[in-house]
Order: structure tokens, then C-alpha cells, then sequence
């Protein structure tokens, strides 16, 4: 677990990284350590997760002047890049005395190319260092810390920060190496998988709607010839026609996740 010198925060709290803040918060109430700050461009999404202790921050300055470990989780590379820039910009601007190491953790799911540039343009200044995290598992996951979580990066942050990650954020941690763009793609392929089954699923059921078949024991031949957790998943919310609520990913967000 972090020690008492360490300041964490979170910024993006979309459908995966509200969750993410929330079980970080929650572990750090737990341990009686320093408060999570969080930020996010819509500030009143900050309001669940300042509700249980965290620290609402406006802006990217607050987050520099108080974290020196700062989770990401974005929507896509351009925001991830503009967010970025604008920390980059403030870290030049700060006032530490003894100019604390930082370490950022990167969890969206963006380009192996973008994150190798992100990766070279941070660690350019002094104690910066770019860890790329990206995570496996739909929001029901984030809430419940049953994420996977790739590792890559400088070992020694990794494993500084590996008690955070599991299992306050995920059961299981899969490491690949310190080659950054090796985790965004391993993130892009397990993608391709996901992505690969909703399509099959979707052409399988109506194929069955067409033919005739009851819905009912469509869903039951899915779940006792595939009991996975993704034809189970998708393959419910298609069956039920439940497409609005519980919604992991928008359309958009899914053909940038196949890159």
C-alpha cells in the first residue's frame, strides 16, 4: 500500500475511471492515508467520489501542486494528448522544492503509437516517469475491482504502485515488459476479441429471431455450449434488448478500440 509521502490522483471519471476513483478513495479512508484528488472536464461527475472523502479539483494545476501520482483514464488519444500537454505545462510552471518524482499511469485505451510518444515527451524531464496501465473489463468490473491490468513501463514504478492496482483496482495485474506500446496492443487485440463476439452473437441471434427460435433457449444454449463471461454479457443484453442501460462503451468508443 502507498505510504503517507504519497499523494494520489485521478482524472477522467468516465464509466471506467469513476469506479476506479471511487475504490481508490475507499482503500485510502480504509488506511487512514491522504485524500485522492480527482479532476474532470465535467466537474460535477466529481461529486460522488468527493462525497466519500476525495478532493474535487477545477483545475490541472491543483492536481500538479498535490499528486505525485496521477492515474489517467480518458476517452480517446486526443484527449489524452490534450490532457498531457496541459499537465506537462503545469509541471514546468510548479514549485517543488525538492521537485518530487511523479509518476503517471496511463489506463485508457489509445494507439501503441501515441503512447510511445507520450511516453518519451514525459520522461524527457527530470523524475517523470510514464507507466501505460490499460485495463480489461466492463464497468460492472471497475465497481467491483475485478479488473485486469496490464503493466508496462519502468519496473521498479510498477512494482512501487502494484499494491494499488491489485486489488484495490483489479484482481490480476499481467505484466509485459517496458515496452509501452506491447500493453496498448495487447489491449487492442484482447479488443478485437471482445468486439469479434458481439458481432458473432449479433448475426448468430438474428439468424435464430429469423428461423424462429425462442429467444429463451437461444440465451441457454449460449450459456451451456459458451458459458464465458462475454457471450453471457453481450449476449443478455441482446437477447432482453436492454442496449440503454448499463452501457459499457458508445459506438464511437468501440471502433476507436479496435483502432
Amino acid at each position: 500500500m502507498s505510504s503517507n509521502s504519497d499523494r494520489y490522483a485521478f482524472i477522467g471519471l468516465g464509466a471506467m475511471g469513476l469506479p476506479m476513483a471511487i475504490n481508490l478513495q475507499t482503500s485510502f479512508s480504509s488506511n487512514n492515508l491522504p485524500s485522492l484528488i480527482v479532476y474532470n472536464r465535467t466537474f460535477s461527475k466529481t461529486q460522488s467520489v468527493k462525497e466519500i472523502g476525495a478532493i474535487a479539483a477545477t483545475n490541472l494545476k491543483q492536481v500538479i501542486e498535490y499528486a505525485n501520482i496521477i492515474f489517467t483514464s480518458l476517452a480517446n488519444d486526443d484527449a489524452v494528448n490534450q490532457i498531457y500537454d496541459q499537465l506537462l505545462k503545469e509541471l514546468e510552471l510548479v514549485n517543488d522544492s525538492n521537485k518530487r518524482k511523479r509518476i503517471f499511469i496511463e489506463t485508457s485505451t489509445i494507439l501503441p503509437t501515441t503512447i510511445s510518444a507520450l511516453r518519451e515527451k514525459v520522461e524527457k524531464a527530470n523524475n517523470m516517469v510514464l507507466l501505460h496501465c490499460p485495463v480489461w473489463g466492463p464497468p460492472k468490473a471497475a465497481k467491483s475491482a475485478q479488473l485486469s491490468i496490464i503493466t508496462s513501463g519502468n519496473k521498479d514504478a510498477i512494482d512501487y504502485i502494484l499494491p494499488v492496482l491489485v486489488p484495490v483496482l483489479g484482481k490480476q495485474a499481467l505484466p509485459t515488459g517496458d515496452d509501452v506500446a506491447k500493453a496498448a496492443k495487447y489491449k487492442l487485440m484482447g479488443n478485437y476479441f471482445i468486439l469479434g463476439t458481439v458481432e458473432l452473437l449479433s448475426e448468430g441471434i438474428t439468424f435464430a429471431e429469423k428461423t424462429g427460435l425462442e429467444k429463451e433457449m437461444v440465451l441457454e444454449f449460449i450459456s451451456s455450449v459458451y458459458s464465458t463471461n462475454v457471450y453471457m454479457h453481450y449476449g443478455t443484453k441482446m437477447i432482453d434488448e436492454s442496449f440503454d442501460k448499463d452501457i459499457g462503451f458508445t459506438v464511437t468508443n468501440a471502433l476507436k478500440d479496435v483502432g
